[in-house]
């Protein structure tokens, strides 16, 4: 998996990037290696509220794209609310697609299994 980390008003160190590699990297069994994760994180100078944003936007090929949005106190915390959100709406996703396929193959067995009892 590809990640695009783009900070606005905010300097991406080695720290952030690995930290959201690290966050995001329970992602690699939902997704194929040529999907794409851009994330961009921005501090916001607000006086109530959180301050910091992160975005994470996932890219696979020939799916709808997946947007998930975060606001913290910490950078961390947005980090990990939006990483979590999208782990999630992700393996939900592929849940749904399997449980497809899984009730696709029920019927061409029950339709193989009627023909040879036909027989």
């Amino acid at each position: 998996m590809n990640y695009a980390i783009k900070g606005t008003d905010l300097a991406i160190t080695a720290e952030i990037r690995s930290y959201v590699e690290k966050r995001l990297g329970g992602m690699d069994k939902f997704a194929p290696t040529t999907s794409r994760v851009d994330v961009e994180v921005a501090y916001e100078a607000q006086y109530d509220g959180p301050q910091y944003r992160a975005e994470c936007m996932y890219h696979e090929p020939g799916e709808e794209l997946v947007r998930t949005e975060a606001r913290g106190t910490t950078l961390h915390e947005a980090i990990d609310l939006a990483s979590g959100e999208l782990t999630r709406t992700v393996g939900a996703r592929k849940k749904k697609n399997l449980q497809v396929v899984r009730r696709a193959a029920v019927k061409v067995k029950e339709y193989l299994r009627g023909w040879r009892d036909s027989i």
